[in-house]
């Protein structure tokens, strides 16, 4: 594997692909995008641009194991090319799937994180602590659809991560969001999210829970709600808890959460795993594949992931009240 003629290609290819999706970016006040996907087959990194930091992942394969220095090789000719300090270079390995443990184990302590555009909404975000940074730039546009459609609405937000759709849901004009992940730090960041947009009030629920058990206390409780988004990981293996994998799980989790949506009300429905056969026949929704309209411009080269738009029959009533379980503070 010659790393040196590698590297040049690399290089290059940012360098254009930079120069032609930066103007256009910064003109809509987007900080995050995406530069570089296995465009070269023999170069398989993934690269993303961050508010002028750089995040350089590799696909791990045995080629590439057995020379250490690969991945530093690729970061170091792109930062070269864009200009980027090594000190705003974030480096990952990727898999697809470990052998065994936690499919998105703490990589670092959390550090500092900085401040990204998209549009009129500003995110922190951490480029250190884990494989993903929590703000997925791949669903910009599913986060647009979810905003011009929240007017009114009450809105669930299932494996909320740092709430970045709970963001673009309130400030659409959402009366009430529920953001449901089993991880502090996430609810914690959600919250961090929500006022420093200005956004932050008591009708923003933030809950602590497993997916599952939610949706299950919520329906006996009779909640409902008008608009969800529900993107689960591919897979968990955390400890503790039933192992999910979402080709297996997604049917019978889909059918949970479109009992708590109101009649009238639309569940978006994604996943990034590579290989997703749906099983979508039958639902108790009007069920739409969305996907092309999903995937902006700079992922393009591959469908990074799949979405569906579903809506259950009956006319919604914006701003109808629903019955709330009392706040669980993250």
């Amino acid at each position: 594997m010659d790393v040196a003629r590698q590297a040049e290609m690399l290089a290059n290819r940012v360098r254009k692909t930079f120069a032609r999706l930066h103007p256009r970016f910064e003109r809509r006040g987007i900080g995050a995008f995406r530069l570089y996907d296995r465009d070269i087959p023999e170069i398989r990194a993934a690269i993303d641009w961050y508010e002028g930091h750089l995040v350089v992942a590799e696909y791990a394969r045995q080629q590439t194991d057995r020379l250490p220095g690969w991945l530093p090789a690729m970061a170091d000719a792109v930062a070269a090319a864009l200009g980027v300090p090594p000190d705003r270079v974030h480096l990952r390995r990727r898999r697809t799937r470990p052998a065994s443990g936690p499919r998105y184990e703490r990589l670092a302590p959390p550090g500092p994180p900085i401040v990204v555009r998209e549009g009129d909404l500003r995110f922190l975000v951490d480029l250190d602590a884990r494989l993903d940074t929590g703000l997925f730039a791949d669903h910009r546009e599913t986060r647009a659809r979810v905003r011009a459609e929240s007017g009114g609405r009450r809105f669930l937000n299932l494996f909320g991560y740092p709430g970045t759709f709970t963001c673009a849901a309130a400030a659409g004009g959402a009366v009430a969001t529920t953001t449901v992940d089993r991880s502090a730090v996430a609810l914690r960041r959600a919250q961090e999210n929500l006022a420093r947009n200005g956004l932050w009030n008591p009708r923003h629920e933030l809950v602590r829970a497993d997916v599952a058990p939610f949706l299950a206390r919520a329906r006996a409780a009779g909640r409902t709600w008008d608009l969800g988004l529900l993107d689960p990981p591919s897979f968990s293996t955390r400890r503790g808890t039933p192992a999910f994998d979402v080709q297996r799980d997604h049917r019978e989790l889909i059918e949970r959460t479109l009992e708590v949506l109101a009649p009238g009300g639309v569940l978006y429905f994604s996943t990034n795993h590579q290989r997703f056969e749906p099983r979508l026949e039958g639902l108790p929704a009007e069920v739409r594949e969305i996907t092309g309209e999903t995937i902006p411009e700079d992922y393009r080269n591959r469908t990074v992931h799949r979405c569906w738009r579903m809506t259950v029959p009956g006319r919604v009533r914006p701003g109808a009240p629903g019955r709330r379980l009392r706040p669980r503070p993250p």
